[in-house]
């Protein structure tokens, strides 16, 4: 029994391996020799261009002649049948979906999708129906939901925007004119939690703006038709008793607006409404 097991033996040795592989699945378009073998013989290539989601068989002679090229002794004894899995769903194109959804929402800026987690390997099959919907209600973090068929996953993305918007190129004193003191240029408004504005030229700054600011609503006014110092007509009247004196204005003036003037005869402040021409009308 031993002299026959041994005589065995001394077969296998002389012809070398026997490779009895049926059947791979791969995630590439080519299908490789050690791959076909199962064994670490050389990362050779022996067909491509199999699509994904296809099945393609290679033939034991096929095999033979690839492995026969390496100087290996061996003999191959099945066809193989290789199959290739779907591709994975791509960054790419889910990327360039929820960008194109922003730009619906969003037509003027320029849309960067900044971060794209994708936990689960999701299989772009074509034979399977498939939406991709998220919220474009924000800019900023949010979950885009994908349907294949019966099955749901959910993708994490962060989404910035980019706009042109005015911007101060040195600081600015409450009340004085934003004429001569912003540039536009294109900045991310992701975060802004006010609208931009775009006749920031004729405006004036609402409040002290440090240089590097963007212009929002929330910090412009209109230009003041007079600015705190300037000389005023102060007009008393009740319909039987009128007077009229000269001020000047203890802060800046808006059409139609309060304002507080200081009578230079008396010293005292009081308050008015301006209506134009240099007049305040003052409370009676």
């Amino acid at each position: 029994m031993k002299k026959f097991l041994l005589i065995i033996l001394m077969l296998l040795l002389s012809t070398g391996f026997a490779f009895a592989q049926k059947y791979v699945t791969i995630t590439e378009d080519c299908v490789y020799l050690d791959e076909l073998t199962a064994s670490h013989i050389p990362h050779n290539k022996v067909e491509c261009g199999i699509k994904a989601g296809s099945e393609k068989l290679i033939t034991k002679d096929v095999i033979q002649s690839h492995l026969d090229s390496t100087g290996i002794k061996g003999t191959v004894l099945n066809d193989v049948l290789v199959a290739r899995e779907w591709e994975k769903l791509s960054y790419e194109k889910v990327s360039e979906y929820i960008k194109n959804e922003y730009k619906k929402a969003y037509p003027d800026m320029k849309i960067v999708v900044d971060q794209l987690r994708i936990s689960e390997d999701i299989y772009d099959n074509p034979d399977i129906k498939m939406n991709i919907s998220c919220d474009t209600s924000k800019l900023g973090g949010g979950y885009a939901q994908v349907r294949l068929g019966n099955n749901k996953y959910q993708i994490y993305y962060y989404v910035k925007g980019y706009k042109d918007a005015y911007v101060t190129t040195e600081r600015i004193k409450a009340g004085d004119s934003l004429a001569g003191k912003i540039k536009k240029v294109n900045v991310e408004v992701t975060n802004l939690k006010n609208e931009l504005v775009d006749n920031a030229e004729s405006l004036a700054a609402s409040r002290a703006v440090p240089a590097g600011k963007v212009i929002t609503a929330d910090i412009v006014q209109e230009k003041p038709a007079l600015k705190k110092g300037e000389a005023v007509k102060i007009v008393v009247s009740n319909g039987i008793l009128h007077i009229e004196t000269q001020g000047v204005v203890e802060e800046n003036a808006m059409p139609g607006k309060q304002v507080l003037v200081r009578n230079l005869t008396s010293q005292k402040v009081i308050s008015g409404s301006y209506i134009g021409n240099g007049i305040v009308k003052a409370d009676f």
